[in-house]
């Protein structure tokens, strides 16, 4: 096969790709909305994202509403709750995603940041440690590309450095 050839094989590739993608794009934005949390949970995660609170908690319990088996919208209404600093009411709402998701790590550790910003030390302690043993890398904290996205330069303290601190004082404390 000659240079050419295979130049105008890539070439028509390359524009076959392009156009499959595009067929495709448009395919996937056509459609209906075929999420399980429905349009409000899709709405609500993408204000969360952006910080808008208020509207994403209302997006949020418009998904709960209409679809109340949905665990991601429970554990959405309850993270947009801390977020706002209604602390109670989140402590209550991860504790109605707890009871209904007993392995789900990313809420015992959610609850657990909560329960330290509440001063709730023992609670956060033991929610920490479970979520680590859990899923050990949640308490590596966030990776360099998520820190990069987010546009963090500097690393956070990780879930396993905060239980560790909260252990040598309460240590300290006895």
């Amino acid at each position: 096969m000659n240079t050419d050839t295979i130049y105008r094989v890539i070439r028509y590739f390359g524009i076959g790709l392009i156009f499959v993608s595009l067929l495709w794009a448009f395919y996937k934005g056509t459609g209906s909305e075929s999420h399980p949390g429905g349009p409000a949970f899709s709405s609500a995660v993408g204000l969360y994202t952006d910080g808008k609170y208020e509207e994403a908690l209302r997006d949020y319990e418009t998904s709960i509403r209409e679809h109340p088996n949905f665990i991601h919208a429970q554990r959405g209404r309850a993270r947009t709750l801390m977020q706002l600093g209604q602390d109670k009411e989140a402590l209550q709402a991860f504790n109605e995603v707890l009871e209904r998701d007993p392995g789900s790590a990313v809420s015992f550790a959610n609850r657990g940041i909560l329960q330290d910003r509440m001063g709730l030390y023992s609670q956060a302690i033991e929610d920490y440690d479970r979520a680590i043993k859990m899923e050990p890398r949640l308490g590596e904290g966030l990776d360099w590309f998520t820190r990069f996205v987010q546009n963090r330069e500097e690393k956070p303290q990780t879930l396993a450095d905060r239980l560790q601190t909260l252990r040598s004082t309460r240590n300290r404390a006895n």
